[in-house]
């Protein structure tokens, strides 16, 4: 039995659209700061690391400063304290920069910058901008101590 084939259609190519994604309070004490905006992060579970890990998915401005900040305006992760800074993982890399700090790469195999920050450290986003899913995981110290101290960055 022979079947005819019908002709494929062209693809078409997606049309960019940059625009921000709807803020929706999830009830979450975490938020971006990013060209002037503040920015609600929902969370979830990690799979992989099972700690919460908060996610925020929406316009990315290139060149535009970057803080985390809790409700009560308290940045995460503190600057003023020894031992505290980011984890940028994978793209995060190449989409932010550190500057005034101390940055460090991991192993020759290792996709990790460690990033050691002090009260004049800044972290810009320099990627294009667009919309990404930025997820975050937020470490306290050993001793049990919530002191917001590091801050794990991955973009999709």
């Amino acid at each position: 039995m022979v079947t005819e084939k019908k002709p494929l259609k062209k693809a078409r190519s997606p049309k960019k659209v940059v625009k921000s994604v709807a803020e929706v309070d999830t009830g979450e004490d975490f938020y971006l700061l990013i060209a002037g905006e503040k920015h609600q992060f929902s969370s979830q579970k990690s799979a992989i690391y099972d700690v919460k890990e908060y996610f925020y998915r929406g316009v990315l401005t290139k060149d535009s400063q970057v803080k985390f900040v809790r409700g009560n305006g308290k940045e995460v992760p503190v600057h003023h304290a020894a031992n505290c800074g980011y984890t940028l993982i994978g793209k995060a890399q190449q989409y932010f920069k550190a500057t005034k700090a101390l940055c460090a790469n991991g192993e020759a195999s290792d996709d990790q910058e460690y990033v050691y920050i002090n009260e004049h450290s800044v972290l810009t986003y320099v990627g294009q901008t667009g919309v990404h899913t930025l997820y975050v995981r937020v470490y306290d110290n050993l001793t049990g101590v919530n002191n917001d101290r590091w801050v794990v960055l991955y973009l999709d």
